[in-house]
């Protein structure tokens, strides 16, 4: 049994890099570049997205390097996050894709960044100090906005191995609006009672089908969704890395079938209106 989980580790290692060293040398493209406005979310690409609730602006798990180790960004950055003051910043989780140090360094220390609670130190020696840990159920309140950590089904293990490192999904609200941003998830029915104007649904990352024990397929996102109580579905997490065997192309066409007006499929650089 182990004989063959060490072959699918290799089979599955082997592609990843050879699909990542077709394009290493190709140039990233070029995203759409639409401008941040008041109460919109702006995907900046994989799990980045810049939040604005009544010009208060919240940067989920910013990634905003060229690359994460061998693996080459597809898509250029469709925001300079330097050059924007943001207020808040979530981290669902630990893996390099999410809560990445060296592009945190880059961002303005002042900022509120909200994380499970075994990332506080990591966080810290990037240079942060207003830095709030919560645990699953656990609230954030300003006199801005509301933040509140649920369970998301994923072992956020920054190096993936060793004792069980949970998730946060986080639940966002100001005044009048709300927005659900998962992180990354496996299939769960967890979120039944969520409710939002906007789902942030990850939708990649889900082949090899032993992935899915901690990543939800486009179609697994899809029905979470529907069991929510959100109103509007964005599609993220692909077109940014090739982080597993899914294909972007095929994600996209699945999303497409449902044919369903609520399944927003933006382009990374894209700005959607709340």
């Amino acid at each position: 049994m182990k004989s063959n989980k060490l072959i699918s580790i290799c089979g599955y290692m082997y592609h990843l890099h050879r699909r990542n060293f077709k394009i290493y040398f190709k140039p990233a493209e070029i995203p759409y570049s639409d401008a941040l406005c008041l109460n919109s979310i702006h995907w900046l690409g994989h799990a980045t997205t810049v939040i604005n609730l009544n010009d208060k602006i919240i940067v989920t798990d910013p990634v905003i390097r060229k690359n994460i180790g061998q693996m080459k960004r597809l898509i250029k950055p469709s925001l300079d996050l330097t050059e924007i003051h943001i207020d808040y910043i979530l981290i669902s989780h630990g893996h390099m894709d999410h809560l990445d140090i060296r592009s945190l360094k880059r961002l303005n220390k002042d900022a509120i960044i909200i994380t499970p609670p075994q990332y506080k130190r990591i966080i810290k020696w990037a240079g942060f100090t207003n830095i709030i840990t919560l645990k699953h159920n656990e609230l954030f309140q300003d006199e801005f906005i509301k933040v509140k950590a649920l369970e998301a089904k994923h072992d956020g293990n920054r190096y993936n191995y060793g004792k069980f490192s949970p998730s946060n999904a986080y639940l966002i609200s100001s005044e009048d609006k709300k927005v659900f941003f998962p992180g990354d998830t496996a299939y769960t029915e967890s979120f039944n009672n969520v409710e939002a104007d906007v789902a942030l649904m990850p939708v990649g990352c889900y082949m090899p089908l032993e992935f899915q024990e901690m990543h939800c397929s486009p179609t697994q996102a899809y029905e979470m969704f529907k069991m929510s109580k959100c109103k509007t579905m964005i599609p993220i997490h692909y077109k940014t890395f090739i982080l597993a065997q899914d294909i972007d192309m095929n994600t996209t066409q699945t999303l497409q079938s449902f044919n369903d007006p609520a399944v927003k499929i933006v382009e990374v650089g894209q700005t959607f209106k709340l």
